[in-house]
């Protein structure tokens, strides 16, 4: 038993044994590694402590550095406190000119804007005084013009009528140049005597009722008489060549009218109508035997026609009468509105007459008796003429505008054209309006020998007009072409002495006879 213990003893103790040197060779290998770690750490902290040394050496070159640059960036916030400090003076001082600038640019605004008002009121006022002299040149030119046309006047009653050419075109020039009215009775008048264009020739028996143009012909018209002629006429210059289209004292002609064709249709106050075609004529007795006053176009193929009590509708291509319209009261006149044809009645009546020959009522603002009637589509106006030679200007709904007082007795015919009426009085005169003038006043264009029945416009500024003296006469109505016929006829110019005597010294010259370039 001993020696089973003995015996395995030895084992266990060498196990033992064996088990100690291996914890031992374990342990030491442990320590091994231990003193390795150390050695690798002794390093490090070696390598360590070698890297502080030079991050302590640099550090400390640094923080000298820095020291540096502190005491420079000292020294730069020093100096620029010290530039702050001389840029706000400099500003200050800059705000200070900013502000005398803005001050001196008020002054010098202020200063223009006076001086511009200056200039500006300058510049009106000359303008007011250059208008103002203006206005005295023109009055005084215009006061002029109408002192020479009065002395043109007084010169031609004496027969010296080179002088009154003279002051004639003196006076229309001017007036003209500075703008007056031309158609003054005194400038006008003036002007129709000198230049001599007033043509009269007796080409009827009895008196002249009625002119008309014949279409498509220049100066060419057809006129009847109370004595019973038509005529045919023209007129070249100053010649007037007429043929007779009819003649027979057992008609009385009141009016007449032509159609597209030229066909003559004259109505004689007996009840008779006329038609002459060429040679070929002949008559169509009518229902009433007295007091027939008109014929005129009434729409395509037809004819109105007029007695003192009736309204007949007469059919051309039929030669017969289709419609009878009887009239309230009796027929003073008859006028044309824009294609539409007026009855005035001589109890204050008025009716439009409708294409199929009705009666239309229409207002009336002037109650006398209506003789003649004028419709102007350009001027929205109209014009009535009366027994005792008033003439009235209505709007287009009738009211009466404005009364021209200048003719003495019966008005027989009204006519317009542009802003001018012409008008014509059994006071024997044809006298023209300016109807847009501030001053309404007549200018007598002629005074003829008898009554005046009838005139119509001729396409060369003239008129011709027809009076009881069986005479046809020519009168010029435009200004210009008056003076222009006076100036080609002068044979001379102002002496010296009459400039001084008729215009005066203050007055610069003026050459008024055409020059001679042959």
């Amino acid at each position: 038993m001993k020696f089973e213990v003995k015996k395995y003893g030895w084992y266990i103790w060498s196990a033992l044994l064996l088990a100690g040197v291996g914890g031992l060779a374990y342990f030491n290998s442990l320590l091994s590694e231990q003193v390795d770690d150390l050695r690798a750490r002794l390093d490090e902290y070696k390598e360590q402590e070698g890297h502080s040394f030079v991050v302590e050496r640099i550090s400390k070159q640094m923080e000298e550095i820095a020291y540096q640059q502190k005491d420079i960036s000292e020294k730069q916030r020093e100096e620029a406190v010290f530039q702050m400090g001389v840029a706000e003076q400099m500003r200050m001082r800059a705000e200070g000119e900013r502000k005398k600038a803005e001050e001196f640019s008020r002054n010098a605004v202020e200063a223009r804007n006076m001086a511009e008002e200056q200039r500006e009121l300058a510049i009106l006022r000359q303008h007011q005084a250059e208008y103002s002299k203006r206005v005295a040149d023109t009055l005084s030119n215009v006061a002029l013009g109408r002192a020479l046309a009065l002395l043109s006047n007084v010169q031609y009653r004496a027969g010296n009528k080179d002088v009154a050419s003279l002051l004639a075109y003196a006076a229309w020039k001017y007036t003209s140049e500075y703008k007056g009215n031309v158609y003054q009775p005194v400038i006008f008048n003036a002007l129709g005597q000198t230049s001599e264009s007033f043509i009269s020739r007796n080409i009827h028996k009895g008196g002249v009722t009625q002119i008309v143009p014949v279409h498509e012909e220049d100066n060419v018209y057809v006129s009847v008489s109370n004595y019973g002629e038509i005529r045919r006429w023209s007129c070249d210059g100053e010649t007037v060549a007429d043929e007779l289209l009819f003649g027979d004292s057992d008609y009385n002609f009141r009016d007449v009218c032509l159609d597209e064709g030229n066909v003559v249709y004259a109505l004689s106050a007996g009840g008779k109508l006329l038609v002459v075609d060429g040679k070929a004529e002949r008559t169509i007795l009518l229902p009433e035997e007295e007091k027939w006053m008109r014929v005129v176009p009434f729409g395509s193929g037809r004819l109105l026609l007029a007695s003192s009590v009736h309204l007949y509708i007469y059919d051309r291509d039929d030669s017969r009468i289709t419609d009878t319209v009887s009239l309230p009261e009796e027929l003073t006149a008859i006028g044309e509105k824009e294609g539409q044809w007026l009855a005035f009645g001589s109890e204050g009546g008025l009716w439009e007459i409708s294409p199929a020959g009705d009666l239309v009522p229409q207002e009336r603002f002037v109650k006398e008796r209506v003789t003649a009637f004028a419709w102007s589509s350009d001027l929205r106006m109209g014009a009535v003429g009366v027994e005792d030679g008033n003439i009235y200007l209505m709007d287009d709904i009738g009211n009466v505008v404005k009364s021209l007082v200048g003719h003495r007795s019966r008005i027989t015919r009204l006519l317009f054209k542009d802003r001018y009426l012409f008008s014509s009085s059994y006071d024997c005169t044809v006298s023209l309006w300016d109807i847009r003038a501030d001053k309404q006043e007549a200018v007598s264009l002629k005074t003829l020998p008898g009554w005046v029945y009838c005139f119509c416009l001729s396409e060369d500024n003239a008129i011709w007009t027809g009076d009881e003296s069986g005479a046809v006469s020519r009168i010029m109505i435009s200004p210009d072409e008056m003076a222009a016929l006076i100036q080609n006829k002068l044979k001379r110019d102002f002496t010296d002495e009459e400039w001084l005597y008729y215009v005066g010294r203050n007055v610069p010259r003026m050459r008024l006879k055409l020059l001679n370039l042959k």
